[in-house]
C-alpha cells in the first residue's frame, strides 16, 4: 500500500477516473540531490513540474533514467532498489492492517500519526537492485526527515516574498523544531523608515506561500537565523508580547498538529484549523541606533600561530 502524496495522487485519481491502473516505479537509495528535489511541492513546483530538473541543477548534471522491466515507466538509474508496479483503481486498504493499533508511523511533528482508513494498493510486478544493494530510509521525525521537509518550504517563502518586495528578505530558515513545515524564521532588512511594517507583510506572504505554516518569527539582518540561541536572544531583547504578537485565528493548517483541534480550544471549530501567529522580533526602524550589538575586534591569528619544527 502507498499513501497518496502530492502530484502522484493527482495522477492516480485521473487514472482511477478512467478505471485504469497507474503504472509507477519507486526508486530507493538515490543520491542527495534527488532526495532533496523529491521533497519539493507547490507552489514552487506546481502540478506537472518535473522535480528532476531541480536535482539536475543541484548536481550540475542531468539525472540519468532507465526503462523499467515490467511497466511502461522510467526509474532512477543509480538507485539501490527499484520497485515496479501499478496503483490499482477502486481498491483500498486501511493503513494499520498489520498492527491494528489505529496508528500509522512517526510523523514530522514528533507524534505517531493516525492510520488512514482507506489507502490505494500497489500491485508489485518486479523488484530490481544493484549488486550488494544498500537499503536507505528516512525515519520520522529525524533531523534528516524534517530538514528535507524544510528546504522546499524555505524556497516557496523566499520566492513569494522576493516577487512582492525584492531585496528585503535576506534569508529564510524552517528549523527542525517546527518539523520543516510549521515554523519559519525570516531575516528582514529595514533600510528606510517606510520599511517599518513591511516585515509583517513579509510574514503574511509567507503564510500565503505555504499554507501549512503556523508560526513566523521575524528578526533583523544582524541575527543569525540558523542559530536558535541567537534568534531567541532577539526574541528576548527586541520583543514585547503585547506589541509584537500578531494572531490570525481560524485558519486552515495541518491536521498532524494535535493542538489544532476543538478539544484543545473552543476557538477551534474543526480539526486542522489553527491560530497562525507572527512573532515580530525586529527593532523599530527609528530605534535601530539603540540596539547595536556589542562589537569585538577580530583576532589577529598571526600573533598566535605556532611554528612547526
Amino acid at each position: 500500500m502507498i499513501k497518496g502524496v502530492r502530484h502522484l495522487d493527482a495522477f492516480r485519481k485521473k487514472a482511477e477516473a478512467d478505471n485504469q491502473p497507474l503504472q509507477i516505479s519507486i526508486s530507493i537509495g538515490v543520491d542527495p540531490a534527488i532526495e532533496i528535489a523529491s521533497c519539493f511541492e507547490s507552489p514552487t513546483t506546481p502540478l506537472g513540474y518535473n522535480e528532476l530538473q531541480i536535482a539536475g541543477g543541484l548536481r550540475d548534471q542531468a539525472v540519468e533514467l532507465v526503462k523499467c522491466k515490467t511497466v511502461d515507466e522510467y526509474c532512477i538509474a543509480n538507485a539501490e532498489y527499484v520497485i515496479e508496479g501499478e496503483l490499482l483503481p477502486r481498491l483500498r486498504v486501511r493503513e494499520d492492517l498489520n498492527s491494528n493499533t489505529g496508528k500509522a508511523m512517526p510523523e514530522f511533528p514528533g507524534y505517531t500519526g493516525p492510520a488512514n482508513p482507506s489507502l490505494p494498493i500497489i500491485k508489485v510486478k518486479a523488484i530490481t537492485h544493484r549488486k550488494n544493494p544498500i537499503m536507505q530510509t528516512v525515519i520520522g521525525p529525524s533531523e534528516e526527515h524534517v530538514s528535507l521537509a524544510g528546504i522546499p518550504t524555505e524556497a516557496s517563502i523566499l520566492r513569494m516574498i522576493e516577487q512582492a518586495m525584492p531585496g528585503k528578505v535576506l534569508n529564510v530558515y524552517c528549523p527542525s523544531f517546527g518539523g520543516g513545515k510549521f515554523v519559519a524564521i525570516i531575516q528582514f532588512k529595514k533600510e528606510l523608515p517606510s520599511d517599518e511594517g513591511r516585515q509583517r507583510q513579509a510574514a503574511l506572504l509567507a503564510f500565503s506561500a505555504f499554507s501549512e505554516l503556523k508560526h513566523v518569527y521575524i528578526v533583523d539582518e544582524d541575527v543569525d537565523i540558523f542559530d536558535i540561541n541567537d534568534v531567541m536572544w532577539a526574541m528576548t531583547t527586541r520583543f514585547q508580547g503585547d506589541v509584537d504578537v500578531i494572531t490570525i485565528p481560524g485558519v486552515r493548517t495541518h491536521p498532524l498538529d494535535p493542538s489544532n483541534d476543538p478539544d484543545y480550544s473552543s476557538s477551534i471549530y474543526d480539526h486542522g484549523i489553527a491560530c497562525k501567529t507572527i512573532f515580530d522580533g525586529t527593532v523599530p526602524y527609528h530605534l535601530k541606533d539603540c540596539f547595536k550589538r556589542a562589537d569585538f575586534m577580530d583576532v589577529d591569528l598571526s600573533k598566535w600561530q605556532v611554528e612547526k619544527y
